[in-house]
This record gives C-alpha cells, structure tokens and sequence, in this order.
C-alpha cells in the first residue's frame, strides 16, 4: 500500500509537469506509464481500494442467525458464493459481497465416489498444492498420515473417507500411511529428483518442514548425503513407476510448473479432481482471488519453505555423484516420461527456464475409459517402494554428526 502512494505521488508529479509542458528523467521511474494511462492507473486503484474497503465493512457488519454452527456458517458462506457466481454470469450488480478470503471457513465434504488421491514422493510441493485447492473450493482436503501438518493449518490430517473429504494426500508406496483405502482417479506431482530428495535429507536431518541442515553440519556430512541420495533415487524411481502403471485416470503435473504458473496448473487440477468438464467463471474467478492476488508463491502454503529454487540444490551434489546419476538408465528413462531430460543436460541455473509441460499438465485415460468397467487403487496395501536396503536410520546420523536433536545444529529460515 506504502509503495502505491509513493507511486501516486509521482505519477501526479508526472502528469503536472506534462500538462506545463516540463519532462524530467522521473517519468522514466515510472516504465510504461505515459502521462494519461498513468492518472488512468491511479483513478482505478483509488476506485478499486474504495470497494473493497465498502465490501469489508459490509461483511464485517455481517450476522448469522442464532444457533449456527461453524459447519453452518460454511455451508451459508459457500452458497453465498454460488449466488454471488450466478449474479456475475448475468451481470446483474449485486451488493452483498462474499467473505473476505482470509475468514471464508473450510468443509468438510462427502464425496459421491472413490476419493482423488494428490500423491507424492516427499518434498514435491504436496503443502503447496493443498492448501491452494483448500483456498479455492473451501473443501477440506484429507491425509493418509498424520503429518505434523495440522499445526500448519491442514486439518483433514487422517482424514480418508468419501463420507469426509473428496481430496487425499499420500506419499504410498514410499511409506505406508493409515488404513487401506481406495482411489478413483490420481493427481501425480512430480518434482526433480535432485531437488526433492535434498529437501527430503533437510526434513530428515532438522525434524522440521522450514529449516536447513547448518553449513558445518553439511561439511561433515558430504559422505552420508551420498549415501541418502543412492538409497532415495531407488525409492524414488519405485514410487513413479507404480503410479504410472496404474489404470486408473492420472493428471501429471511438476512442482516446477506449479510454482511458475500456479494458476495454470491449478485449473487443470481443480477440472480434473471435481471432474468439471468446463471451468466457468466461477471457478475461474476462484482460481484468481486465491492464487493471483498472492504476490509470492511462498506466500500461498501453509509455512514458509525454506529457501530454494529450481537446482539450486546442486551446489549438495559431489560431480561424482552426480554423473553416477546421469548413468542411471532407469532414472533417465522416468525422467525423460516426466519431460525432464533436458536436466540432465543443462546446468542448474538454467533449469528456472525449462518448458512447462503442455497446458500445463498431462492427462493419462485409463484403459477402461468411456466404459462402465471403472477402477480403483487400494493404496496402504501391498509392498513398498522402501525396501530393507533403503531405509535410513535418522536417529544414528544425528548421533555420528553430534546433533542432539533435530533442531540442535539446524539453520532456520524463518
């Protein structure tokens, strides 16, 4: 707000000077802007400021009838939301405004099918993606494991069944979560092995989702890191294999594209999950409010990441160990289906330039598609992608590195 005043300023300065016939270097502070769209600029965003500051006094002033509960109170709001859909399709004025986005309440909400799973290998951004599809549908979204994540403002953590949630989280087969459950259809989120799997050593090391591992920690660690990483590209091999093979319908889609082009990559979601065969402007209009106004990705999870980017963890990565990894066969081949083989050939600091993949994702139909055959995935049944050759004793490193405890040694970033 600070930053938009000062602006104002100077675009007033601007247009004074124009209409006297005076330029100065300041016009160039202000790109793009001639005199007129500049005043043009500043009118629609005193013009925008006032609505909305009229639309918080209004919801502020708001009352709900006695003895509603908090489940109530989301129903009301959401059907609000409907109405207020159904007054912008026809472009009728209306003048009772929605909750304001930082107070809408979440559902829980029963789903007339086997639930859609958002499946993951750890650190892939699967937060992220939650607590973006819980901001634009306002359902709560379920978890196979109890994560930790609740104290972050995920609450369907445990929740599985189609009487509770419609979404659930779960990062089978690389550990088994809760009870057995079944899925109709698969959101796949992908993330650079190199990338996750040193998040993963992160979140292993510090006990925590937003702290790194301490530079001197790492100095004495650079052989035990390499002997993760070998462990972990078998585990993560085995989880996208399973995935892939399963016939039911799966969206692809990469933490790369998520966090460059969230909405893009949000609508393919939210279409594919609700099964929404064209997204009106209500959904649209969701997808905006919740994602587009946010000014960093960062800001839309529910904690803080730690500081990253794409490959800028292989700064981690012994040249060693990373031609072992180039001469994997099986890991080029899963990454070249996940259209990231140009990682392999590029350097990291080009990796922020990859092309995302085609409308930002990829819908795989089952074999089954257009019959009445449907299938599902049992996930928490059968084996592991973990093998007995790929499980980490956590705890012992620690000791070997004389950490105490997960936080002893560790670098916030908050």
């Amino acid at each position: 707000m600070h930053y938009k005043r000062e602006q104002r300023k100077k675009i007033k300065a601007i247009a004074e000077k124009k209409e006297n016939g005076d330029s100065d270097d300041e016009e160039k502070k202000v790109p793009g802007q001639d005199a007129i769209g500049a005043i043009q600029m500043m009118i629609n965003d005193e013009i925008g400021e006032v609505t909305e500051e009229m639309k918080l006094k209004e919801t502020a002033d708001r009352v709900h009838r006695k003895n509603m509960d908090i489940s109530d109170i989301a129903e009301l709001e959401w059907d609000e939301l409907l109405e207020q859909g159904e007054y912008v399709c026809s472009n009728e004025a209306t003048t009772h405004y929605p909750t304001p986005m930082q107070h809408e309440l979440l559902l829980f909400s029963p789903c007339p099918r086997a639930v859609g799973v958002l499946a993951s290998y750890p650190r892939s951004g699967n937060s992220l993606l939650r607590t973006m599809y819980e901001s634009i549908t306002l359902r709560v979204t379920g978890s196979d494991m109890q994560g930790g994540l609740a104290k972050h403002d995920l609450v369907g953590e445990m929740a599985i069944g189609e009487n509770l949630v419609q979404f659930v989280k779960t990062h089978f087969p690389e550990r088994q979560g809760g009870a057995p459950f079944r899925a109709s259809r698969v959101v796949l989120l992908v993330r650079n092995p190199f990338d996750a799997i040193e998040s993963f050593f992160n979140l292993m090391m510090t006990g925590t989702h937003t702290a790194s591992v301490a530079p001197e920690v790492r100095a004495r660690a650079v052989k035990i890191f390499e002997s993760v990483v070998l462990k972990e590209i078998r585990v993560w091999k085995q989880f996208h294999q399973f995935w892939l093979n399963q016939d039911v319908p799966i969206l692809l889609i990469r933490y790369e594209d998520l966090i460059r082009a969230p909405d893009k990559v949000m609508g393919r979601v939210i279409k594919f999950v609700l099964e929404v065969k064209r997204m009106d402007t209500f959904f649209t209009s969701r997808v905006e409010r919740s994602i587009m106004a946010k000014e960093k990705v960062d800001s839309m999870g529910s904690y803080k990441p730690r500081s990253g980017g794409i490959g800028k963890s292989m700064s981690k990565y012994p040249p060693e160990l990373v031609e072992t990894l180039k001469a994997d066969k099986d890991l080029v081949r899963i990454m070249g289906y996940l259209e990231y083989q140009d990682l392999l050939e590029k350097p990291p600091e080009k990796w922020s330039e990859m092309k995302p993949l085609l409308h930002h994702a990829t819908e795989y139909l089952p074999s089954w598609a257009n019959t009445e055959n449907k299938k599902v995935v049992v996930l928490n049944k059968g084996n592991l992608a973990r093998g007995s050759n790929e499980v980490t004793h956590w705890q012992r490193l620690k000791q070997e590195l004389g950490m105490v405890d997960g936080h002893a040694t560790a670098k916030s970033v908050n």
